[in-house]
């Protein structure tokens, strides 16, 4: 610069040594002062402008060191590094536009700036430029493939936009480089729950808990994946660590509620969800689980009773209070039917169709308000285009699980002559899911937001839509009350009527459905022949030496069904089998909370009966399933539940020959295992109420030769279960149907 003289430049030269000194060794002011000399003595000196600006940047000076910077490259506009800094300063201050223009600079002053690609995306996601912020960290990573900040940045920025595909190989990547990094596993973790992957969540969850175990988020993005993946004891412990750990996260705590909830602990979850101050967006969905929680494991017939009217109330406060007439009111709506759903409602072994058909109008009203261009009418009729019958497959259970075991072949069994099948899954992949998708003429994996699957559904201008397993899943019920095809029906894999007015039609079997069965639907009932399917076999059995180990020397009885199932009548059903016989009966604690829950309310029904409960009912270790299907063959009988029977369950005993003894239900979800008896004229092993089933159990328990004759007549005919085509060629003849408008 024009006036300064060589030994000014010298000295300048010799404050900025001084001040670089200083700032190697910490003394951030000393340098300073030793830099501003320099300026002063030299103005035109570019460096001494530099590192004045990233000593006040360091110190938090952000609007000097942003002068600074500016002045340093105004001197030097080629200077990459100071068009960096002065971008990082000014991020720092907020001013997101200016900064993404630094850093832009820098990369114009040098090509392959890794740094300020990477600072530039940053800069750019936070004035709103996705895309822009998409195109810098694909740059950065493509310079720099190992950088596990901009691997992260950008599998995070992917899947808040809902591209989880795109996203997974990027957070992996992430954790291969940065294996000892909390975030990245936590990153990782969130988007495996996003596509349902749970276990995997929760495991990868657990890591980043292993590597900062002080952090209370990392145990929060943990149990709310344990909770998900059906582990909720893991998930209440790992909750109330982070509740504990960060007393002002709301959002712990809230989870922790659900937790408990599901545990069965629903006195302690309903306390605590009546202290906790709603996290942002959730205040409606914490309303609708005040009103509406009902208990996992009811301590007696007297407490459904009392639960089912404050479900009632509940449910009448929620209509009277909702508001629909703002964006946040929308959003917060949206989160509660997406965020929950009255799954032990289903359990309760009473007549649900009046509080399950106001429910779904809540979820209706709701679902089209939020989203009114999928609620309205289809403006085609089924038919209309005149090619093949057009039929979607919704669920998100195509997997290996009791939906495809009983509806896969229904599905894939469709003549692609006939009809063009479209199949959206949302749940995992595994052997099953390929095999399906092999089968029909389009499979789609969509695990992200239901209103996006719902409107690619819509697009597709389907003749007939097909759920099959509404009311397993909060996402489920959110595409089912919407109108996507001009007929909407669902198929039994949660045997339980929707309640929803935009599900026209409900097709259950004709063996499982009781004479007035149409009035337990708001859908129009379709009866098809048999079990309304044609289930798979089972697979063969493996090793049965845990039964023998287990069993001991009194004959080991097996009740197969999920605790939830084990209504409180049944306890004394329990009771009298084991007064009759002294034998063993034994469950499988998949779910070792809710198994506690039951085991104190029925061991004290034995105590005063004197029974001795720890010594005739079991708690099973779970097995694999050829092991698991090894002791179903071993036992001497399998006792079905009332209100709500097996389905999978009784499915495996029978197609091994072993004896099943079960009620004569209502409805048809406690009617699925007599409706199988009913198939193979087994009439004997239906049982009208407690009394008959108590005086049965007691008989087969004695009579060896009469186990012998049942079982062998069940294995003479279980393939009348297995092999039925009629009920295929019904449904098919439905559709055609229904898509003529002949229904």
């Amino acid at each position: 610069m024009a006036g300064v003289s060589a030994a000014d430049r010298r000295a300048a030269v010799e404050q900025l040594g001084h001040g670089m000194a200083q700032h190697r060794n910490g003394q951030l002011g000393l340098a300073q002062s030793h830099y501003q000399r320099a300026v002063k003595l030299d103005p035109g000196n570019a460096d001494a402008w530099h590192l004045l600006g990233i000593a006040a940047l360091q110190g938090g000076q952000l609007p000097l060191a942003a002068k600074h910077l500016r002045q340093c490259v105004t001197l030097r506009p080629g200077f990459a590094e100071a068009h960096n800094h002065l971008g990082v300063a000014l991020r720092r201050l907020g001013r997101h536009v200016e900064s993404a223009a630094a850093f832009a600079d820098a990369l114009r002053a040098r090509a392959g700036y890794v740094e300020a690609a990477y600072n530039l995306g940053l800069a750019l996601e936070s004035s709103g430029d996705a895309a822009g912020a998409e195109r810098a960290w694909r740059d950065c990573l493509d310079w720099q493939p190992g950088n596990a900040d901009a691997a992260t940045n950008l599998g995070n920025l992917l899947r808040h936009q809902g591209r989880v595909a795109e996203a997974e190989p990027l957070l992996e990547h992430a954790c291969r480089l940065a294996p000892d990094r909390a975030q990245t596993h936590a990153n990782r973790a969130l988007l495996l729950g996003d596509v349902g992957r749970h276990v995997e969540a929760a495991a990868v969850a657990a890591e980043a808990t292993r590597l900062e175990p002080a952090v209370p988020t990392w145990w929060c993005i943990r149990g709310i994946a344990e909770r998900q993946a059906q582990d909720s004891e893991a998930a209440v412990a790992s909750l109330r660590r982070a509740s504990e750990g960060d007393r002002a996260d709301e959002t712990a705590r809230f989870e922790l509620a659900i937790a408990l909830h599901e545990t069965g602990a629903a006195d302690e979850s309903r306390a605590l969800l009546a202290r906790v101050r709603p996290p942002p967006g959730t205040a409606e969905r914490l309303r609708w689980m005040r009103a509406l929680l009902l208990p996992a494991i009811p301590r007696d017939e007297a407490e459904i009773d009392t639960a089912r009217q404050r479900f009632a109330d509940g449910l009448a406060e929620l209509r009277a209070r909702l508001r629909l007439d703002t964006p946040a009111r929308l959003r917060e709506a949206y989160q509660a039917v997406a965020g929950f759903i009255p799954f032990h409602l289903h359990y309760q072994p009473r007549d649900n169709t009046a509080l399950q058909r106001a429910y779904g109008d809540l979820v209706a009203t709701v679902t089209a308000a939020v989203a009114p261009q999928l609620a309205a009418p289809c403006e085609w009729a089924p038919g209309a285009h005149g090619g093949r019958i057009r039929v979607g497959v919704v669920g998100s259970q195509f997997m290996r699980h009791t939906v495809s075991r009983y509806f896969n072949d229904l599905i894939g069994s469709l003549d692609p002559a006939r009809f063009e099948v479209r199949v959206w899954h949302g749940g995992i992949r595994d052997a099953e899911t390929e095999a399906l998708a092999a089968r029909v003429q389009t499979f789609t994996y969509a695990p992200g937001d239901p209103l996006e699957l719902a409107a690619a559904i819509r697009a597709a201008r389907l003749d007939v839509l097909i759920h099959t397993e509404i009311g397993l899943d909060p996402r489920s019920q959110v595409i089912a009350s919407l109108r996507l095809a001009p007929l909407q029906c669902a198929l039994y894999g949660h045997p339980v009527g929707t309640g929803l007015p935009t599900i026209d039609c409900f097709l259950s079997g004709e063996a499982i459905e009781p004479v007035d069965g149409d009035a337990h639907y708001r859908e129009r009932l379709i009866r098809l022949p048999g079990l309304g399917a044609r289930p798979r076999a089972p697979a063969a059995p493996g090793d049965a030496r845990w039964f023998a180990e287990a069993a001991g020397d009194a004959p080991l009885l097996l009740c197969l069904q999920y605790p939830v199932k084990l209504a409180p009548s049944f306890d004394a059903v329990l009771a009298g089998i084991v007064e009759r016989t002294g034998v063993r009966i034994g469950f499988f604690s998949r779910e070792p909370a809710l198994m506690r829950r039951f085991r104190a309310r029925v061991d004290a029904l034995f105590a005063a009966r004197g029974l001795d409960a720890g010594r005739h009912l079991v708690a099973l270790p779970v097995q694999s399933y050829a092991d698991y299907l090894a002791g179903v063959a071993a036992t001497p009988l399998v006792l079905d539940t009332p209100g709500f029977s097996g389905g999978g369950t009784s499915l495996d005993a029978l197609g091994l020959g072993t004896p099943v003894l079960a009620f004569d239900g209502a409805m048809a979800r406690g009617r699925q295992t007599a409706g199988m008896l009913r198939q193979l004229e087994l009439d004997a092993l239906i049982a009208a109420d407690g009394d008959a089933y108590v005086e049965t159990a007691a008989v087969l328990c004695r009579d060896e030769a009469r186990r012998r004759e049942l079982a062998a007549r069940i294995a003479e005919r279980s393939r009348r279960l297995f092999d039925d085509e009629a009920p295929q060629q019904a449904f098919a003849a439905f559709l055609e149907r229904e898509a003529a408008g002949a229904g």
